[in-house]
């Protein structure tokens, strides 16, 4: 008997706010205050005017950006639902009992794993013989939990990175209980080049990165990412 074959193929995108073979996240990055616990977070995912199928979605918080990890404190509702082209479904983030760090920020991601959705079938119609490609996309922010009563506020924590020459280059360290991304670095007018996959584009709390081919002394510019996904210019110079 002749059979309709599909082929799932999975290739995962990363992305921001920017559509992605028809959807999109409402924001660049979810900052999950613990004062909002009791009733949760929502996040819009919406799918294009333009898009020419329906989506099937499901969304999910990740402890990296593969997604390998998905045992987190947190969950998503409605975590499976259809999405019809130029729609926007809001998921609810809910954070679940459990102890994570009080004196510093943690870092989650949020997955939308967007499946063209297939069409019925007329029962009449004669089964045809062929395939169907289906490709699976995944957009993806970051996802910041705050606790409360953090003694400075985010933007001047942007401002305090320290910066060091050391024996294995240049240090940048963070002092403040916030992730600090960079948007881009210059030390004496040279551009460092950050290489976001290997995470040199962020900085943890309480933690540093170190750049082995950066000059180690002039004057330093910074921009760093805002809690609104703007970007902010800032400027010190190598101790």
């Amino acid at each position: 008997m002749k059979q309709k074959i599909r082929i799932a193929l999975s290739l995962f995108i990363i992305g921001t706010s920017s559509a992605l073979a028809g959807i999109s996240i409402d924001s660049t990055r979810i900052i999950f205050h613990a004062s909002n616990e009791a009733r949760g977070q929502g996040i819009g995912v919406t799918s294009a005017q333009t898009s020419p199928q329906p989506y099937l979605v499901k969304a999910q918080i990740t402890r990296d950006v593969p997604g390998n990890d998905n045992k987190t404190p947190f969950v998503t509702t409605p975590s499976l639902f259809r999405l019809e082209p130029g729609s926007t479904n809001q998921v609810l983030i809910m954070k679940k009992p459990s102890d994570l760090p009080k004196d510093r920020e943690s870092l989650y991601y949020f997955r939308a794993i967007a499946m063209p959705a297939g069409s019925r079938q007329d029962p009449t119609q004669i089964p045809a013989v062929g395939g169907t490609l289906k490709v699976a996309t995944a957009a993806i922010v970051k996802l910041f939990y705050r606790p409360s009563g953090l003694p400075v506020a985010q933007r001047q924590a942007m401002g305090m990175l320290q910066f060091s020459n050391t024996s294995q280059g240049l240090r940048v360290s963070n002092p403040s209980p916030y992730y600090i991304t960079l948007s881009s670095l210059r030390i004496g007018g040279v551009t460092v080049p950050l290489n976001i996959a290997k995470g040199e584009a962020m900085i943890a709390p309480f933690a540093q990165q170190i750049y082995a081919k950066a000059p180690r002394q002039g004057r330093v510019e910074w921009k760093a990412i805002n809690d609104f996904g703007a970007v902010e210019v800032f400027n010190g110079s190598v101790r």
